[in-house]
């Protein structure tokens, strides 16, 4: 995305793939590395490949960008795109300013220069400036091999007029990483979260977000990116796959009792939701036994929720994967009311670091007292709740959590 003349070198001996590889993904234009810092003008060094790295150097804004040199002499400028996706495999993109209908995900230069970055870093980097999602908090790194996480592909820009071939570019080598989204909001509505303003002094790139299937951006973005984004998504066939196969093997079946003595936030929470004190701590401490088991359909539970003794049932629930309707009676300490209500819900699964395996089930609910997100996922045996409230009409959010052990 940054428009420079000053370069970094590097020596590089690389060897061109052009075949599926065992998993599936095809492998276009992809290299091995050995990465060397040269500083100075203008350099041309010949590697010990097929291939050379070469590096000019002028003043500019902003930092030198890496580039490749092949034998035939074209140039191509080392790009970082970043590929977002929720937990229904969709792919994060952006229309760009001033080009209704050009939508691509967000992508940039692989700095070199004094600080040179990695493609990870620049990907980061790049997603944090265009759209102002953060690594660790909005998004993690995908989990995937290492055969699988070496995703590429060159496409030329020549005949465009842009600065790429001003400045001698035959175009760009778009390097790809993968990232799953981890926060409730991003993955229910990306125009809530992301920041299109340009951060870290950059222009901003796009005027709006959204999920997309990777099939739809294939068919739509750029003819002359289309190539990168087709490698993308042969690259993504297991990756997609073994997510499906993650959140099918989550098992949070069992029977649960909370562990009061390991609360953390709880009566808080509650006092939030408009509780007393008294009747808060007294809520908080009672026993808590809850039954899940598998639905018939892959990746939904069936909760049970028992009374105090943990004998007599008290409501029996089916969480669906997607937004449904729930309708409760009498008296509800989280949704608030007396003679029941109506609340809307939507159950889906996000990566969670904390967890054994970085899976969590999630439930978020739209209730007369506020928003509730409710996060579940295994760690050391133990199924640990984290809740997240945010009651109407206020911009404090109270977080609790409550651990359970199966019993």
């Amino acid at each position: 995305r940054r428009p420079c003349n000053t370069m970094r070198s590097s020596i590089l001996s690389f060897e061109l793939l052009s075949s599926f590889s065992a998993r599936g993904a095809f492998a276009c234009n992809q290299y091995q590395r050995r990465h060397f810092f040269v500083s100075g003008k203008t350099i041309a060094i010949r590697g010990s490949g097929r291939h050379r790295m070469s590096l000019s150097s002028s003043a500019t804004q902003h930092p030198p960008s890496q580039f490749v040199t092949d034998d035939d002499g074209l140039k191509w400028r080392l790009c970082a795109g970043a590929a977002v996706f929720n937990s229904k495999n969709e792919i994060l993109i952006g229309e760009r300013i001033g080009k209704p209908g050009s939508w691509q995900t967000p992508q940039g230069g692989v700095d070199g220069g004094s600080k040179a970055e990695t493609v990870t870093d620049a990907a980061i980097r790049e997603l944090y400036e265009e759209v102002g999602l953060e690594c660790g908090n909005h998004v993690l790194l995908e989990k995937m091999d290492r055969e699988a996480s070496d995703i590429k592909c060159q496409y030329k820009t020549e005949g465009t007029g842009s600065w790429l071939e001003k400045q001698g570019f035959a175009g760009q080598e778009l390097n790809w990483v993968v990232f799953r989204c981890s926060d409730s909001e991003l993955e229910r509505n990306p125009s809530l979260v992301c920041k299109l303003s340009g951060l870290n002094g950059e222009k901003p790139e796009f005027s709006a977000v959204r999920w997309e299937s990777l099939d739809w951006v294939v068919n739509n973005v750029w003819e002359k990116k289309a190539r990168p984004y087709q490698v993308l998504r042969e690259a993504c066939v297991p990756i997609m796959k073994s997510w499906e196969n993650r959140c099918a093997e989550l098992d949070l079946s069992g029977r649960w009792s909370r562990n009061s003595e390991l609360n953390i936030g709880v009566v808080e929470g509650l006092v939030a939701r408009g509780l007393t004190e008294e009747s808060a701590l007294a809520k908080a401490t009672e026993p808590y036994i809850q039954l899940w088991k598998q639905h018939t359909t892959k990746c939904e539970w069936m909760v049970t929720t028992y009374d105090a003794e943990g004998i007599k049932p008290r409501r029996e629930l089916h969480y669906p994967l997607g937004d449904f309707v729930e309708t409760y009676e009498g008296k509800s300490t989280l949704f608030g009311g007396t003679d029941g209500g109506v609340i809307t819900r939507c159950c889906f699964y996000l990566a969670e670091t904390d967890a054994d395996d970085e899976m969590a089930h999630v439930t978020v609910s739209e209730t007369p007292r506020g928003k509730e997100e409710s996060l579940r996922y295994l760690k050391n045996g133990k199924l640990f709740l984290r809740r997240s409230f945010l009651s109407s009409g206020s911009i404090d959010r109270f977080v609790s959590n409550e651990v359970f052990t199966r019993c």
